[in-house]
């Protein structure tokens, strides 16, 4: 990887290209009120209009492509007022994830094309499986809260839209990127755009590989992307077919306070004892090669659209997921008869029951349905009609593959084995009217869920089989006022159905309720050619809400419950300021208060009164300070993190702690031609090499955490043709 690295270096100072006098460097500063080109974007009829009275962020493409360094979509977001990034190696590469608001991926509907990603089970996004999929991505909406109604799991963190679709410009595109940790980075594109005939074609591999910050947490990474299309008259046709392959070393486990932060020993952060393999005394002999997630998914979607059916706009699609594979375990002094195995006699004749294990826990899935939705305006009245209905089928199965029991090489049966089926269907209608300064906007769906589960998993049994009916109604109007300002105001009712883990861990399945927030948001926006304001302020009401309370169950996932009463109330505030063309501040600010009532303590059994929700900080901010002359740009942002608890208990010793990281970043454009140019860049984060923990949970009452990199560089050129 480094040889070609350093050929296209070469490559590049091999280019004598004059130097172009208006730069042509990317923007990435204004994270506010930019409105993506999306005519041929077919997923309107679940992306917001830049004057609906939603709080909402878009990306465009130069944004992306400037944000986009080889770590996945949550670092990219990471400038967006109330968005905590953390990943379990802690570089940012593998497996990543995020919070907005307080609300983790799971209470974040995401959707790629109109097409749900989120886990049909576990709600949740697993970056990990589709890499890179930021260089085929050209545009990105971010909701807050409710949203509008969209395909998939209930939003109430986020909505999260991705586009991929359209044909792009002639050409090519070839990165590659080395960072610390042996981070290395290839991606290679190729487009023809749209010929004269209405046909076009996009291709993107790629591969990213990295030990991570953490002890073996080594990420081996591989993606596709392969699009076609045709366009003629007011028809338009794509098919896209894009996924990927991981295998990743756990380094889910985390570590204690001791070792996080010090005290008695040194603090040694990067320690990761997934698949540690020990002595009768606890030392570590070494550790398993083999403890990794190895998985694979495969995402094939067909969009239509017809612009002139009934005077307006049909845009139609169909999908399926495929995703298939395991995570490895070394299971250390485990019962044999846990994994269905017989006990042995040794040489003296003393029953053995106990022993170590290897075993590989599969989910084998598939994910697939139809979405429609019809857009039409007229007299200044916007009609929205669409909706979903998706199937999912999964199977979850444990197989032991070693075990020393000199009766046992491995099982030929599965020692678990269950099966899953969840229907998923909405209908949705939208209407929005502009009157004089005024806009009024409202948007009801029904929404219908069957989730049944038959079996065993690897924690026990799962047998459950419920069904909701949901009606979520929303609301909202914009005033236009003096200049560009605009007032907004939004009333909105969401539900959200208990995930597959709710459902499993719960005593009786029947008594995990179904989730309701109400979100009222007011917004307000003023711009003008050299700044930019957006103000926003929610309140949203839950009940019943499933909060995560801090622990994880045998197989690492969190374990929720329904706290009866809670809320979330705050302020956000983000902005831009041009001091000259070439300099310009941008900076975010989110405030909040996120209080569980009367809550039942998970460690004492008692009525604690209100207590801060879990992993919901209430300050969140930074800023970005950019200079960008004749292609050159350089950029220093940071972030503020404020304290979050790690449990909704609300005790200072299962917290983490507050952090303030700063970053910077250098890159230049050499434009040699039309049709060449040449992008390098070098990006530091964490400048104070502050040793910090961004994520934790708790096992019992022992907090645990998960440390993220210290001072690390990650640098990259790109050639595009």
């Amino acid at each position: 990887m480094k040889r070609y690295f350093l050929s296209v270096l070469a490559l590049a100072g091999s280019f004598s290209c004059a130097q172009a006098q208006i730069s042509d460097s990317l923007n990435v500063d204004n994270l506010l009120l930019i409105a993506p080109k999306l005519k041929e974007v077919n997923v309107l009829g679940t992306w917001a209009k830049q004057d609906d009275p939603i709080a909402q962020v878009n990306l465009n493409l130069k944004d992306i492509e400037s944000l986009n360094t080889g770590r996945d979509l949550p670092y990219v977001l990471q400038d967006v007022a109330g968005v905590v990034s953390f990943s379990d190696a802690g570089n940012g590469i593998g497996y990543t994830n995020m919070r907005i608001r307080g609300s983790d991926i799971t209470r974040i509907n995401v959707t790629v094309n109109g097409i749900p990603m989120n886990d049909a089970e576990s709600h949740g996004v697993f970056w990990v499986n589709t890499p890179d999929l930021m260089s085929s991505t050209n545009a990105i909406q971010l909701q807050k809260g409710l949203g509008t109604s969209t395909n998939g799991s209930g939003a109430f963190g986020a909505t999260l839209g991705l586009n991929t679709l359209g044909a792009k410009e002639q050409g090519g595109r070839v990165t590659m990127g080395l960072g610390s940790y042996g981070t290395q980075r290839a991606t290679v594109e190729a487009n023809t755009g749209q010929a004269k005939s209405g046909f076009w074609l996009n291709t993107r591999l790629s591969t990213i590989t990295s030990n991570g910050y953490v002890d073996r947490a080594s990420s081996d990474l591989q993606s596709y992307y392969l699009s076609g299309g045709f366009t003629g008259g007011d028809h338009s046709v794509e098919i896209v077919r894009f996924g990927g392959g991981e295998r990743t070393y756990q380094a889910w486990y985390g570590i204690d306070s001791t070792t996080m932060y010090g005290g008695a020993y040194d603090a040694a952060p990067t320690t990761n004892s997934a698949g540690a393999i020990y002595d009768d005394n606890w030392n570590v002999l070494g550790s398993y090669e083999d403890q990794v997630d190895n998985y694979g998914q495969q995402h094939t979607q067909l969009h239509y659209r017809f612009d002139n059916l009934l005077g307006g706009a049909l845009n139609a699609a169909i999908h399926h997921t495929a995703g298939a594979g395991y995570y490895e375990e070394y299971n250390q002094g485990y019962g044999f008869a846990d994994f269905g195995i017989s006990p042995y006699y040794n040489s003296t004749g003393d029953t053995v029951a106990y022993g170590d294990i290897a075993t590989r826990k599969w989910l084998d899935n598939d994910f697939y349905g139809a979405t429609a939705s019809w857009m039409t305006s007229a007299k200044g009245n916007t009609f929205i009609l669409g909706g979903g209905a998706h199937r999912y089928e999964g199977g979850h199965f444990g197989q032991v593959i070693w075990a020393n029991n000199p009766n046992v090489d491995a099982l030929s049966q599965n020692y678990y084995s269950g099966d899953a089926l969840k229907d998923d269907a909405n209908i949705y209608a939208k209407w929005s009217k502009k009157l004089s300064k005024m806009m009024f906007y409202g948007d009801v769906q029904y929404r219908f869920v069957q989730h049944s589960s038959t079996g065993g998993s690897a924690t026990g049994p799962a047998n459950f089989d419920r069904t909701f009916n949901f009606i979520n109604p929303k609301a909202g109007l914009t005033y236009s006022l003096k200049g560009k300002q605009v007032l907004g105001a939004y009333l909105g009712l969401g539900h959200k159905e208990p995930n597959r883990t709710d459902l499993q861990n719960a005593e009786f399945a029947n008594d995990i309720k179904a989730e309701q927030m109400l979100d009222l948001e007011m917004n307000y926006r003023n711009s003008s050619e050299n700044w930019d304001l957006d103000v926003n302020i929610y309140r949203q009401q839950y009940q019943n809400q499933l909060v995560l309370t801090g622990s994880l169950d045998a197989q690492g996932y969190p374990i929720r419950a329904n706290t009866g009463l809670s809320f979330r109330q705050g302020l956000e505030v983000a902005g831009r300021y041009d001091f000259t063309k070439e300099l310009q501040f941008s900076a975010n600010l989110a405030l909040s208060q996120n209080q569980n009532v009367d809550w039942i303590g998970g460690t004492s059994s008692l009525v604690q009164g209100n207590t801060t929700i879990a992993f919901s900080p209430a300050v969140v901010g930074g800023g970005r300070l950019t200079y960008e002359k004749k292609g050159f740009e350089a950029s220093l942002w940071n972030q503020f993190i404020g304290k979050q608890y790690l449990s909704n208990d609300g005790l200072e010793m299962q917290t983490l702690p507050a952090y303030h990281l700063v970053n910077a970043r250098v890159s230049y454009t050499w434009n040699c031609d039309a049709n060449q140019r040449i992008i390098g860049f070098v990006e530091v984060r964490n400048l104070g090499d502050l040793s910090y923990a961004a994520n934790g949970y708790m096992w019992g009452v022992t907090p645990y955490y998960y440390a993220q990199a210290t001072r690390n560089v990650m640098t990259g050129v790109t050639f595009e043709f």
